[in-house]
């Protein structure tokens, strides 16, 4: 019986890390929670492009800040498989709420992806 009381925990708490870690991540000011919209890759160039909006609507005008704000700088991004990396960040002028990251290719970014970005401390 005991065995089996570890075992239901242990499928809650596998179950609920994911929303946990999303939770997090929306928590915590210095990073937002965004949705690919598009992802291209040319292997040719080495370079990883992706059109992104925020993913919950909450973090819109901390993303139009951000993206106001950075235009033109680095930023770190970290995709499903836990590592940071580093992306040049682009306001899309004629897109609004929009934003472009490029990035070295291969990376791990697909259509509809969720990631973090922050802006790293100086």
């Amino acid at each position: 019986m005991p065995m089996r009381v570890v075992v239901v925990a242990f499928a809650v708490l596998s179950l609920m890390f994911p929303v946990l870690s999303r939770a997090q991540a929306a928590a915590d000011a210095s990073t937002i929670a965004c949705r690919a919209l598009e992802a291209h890759t040319d292997d040719e160039l080495k370079v990883t492009v992706i059109v992104f909006h925020q993913r919950d609507e909450a973090q819109r005008s901390q993303l139009a800040a951000l993206l106001r704000e950075h235009s033109g700088a680095m930023v770190e991004v970290q995709s499903g498989d836990g590592a940071w990396r580093r992306a040049r960040l682009v306001r899309l002028k004629s897109c609004f709420g929009r934003g472009l990251l490029m990035l070295p290719a291969p990376a791990p970014f697909s259509d509809r992806a969720e990631f973090v970005l922050r802006v790293p401390a100086k």
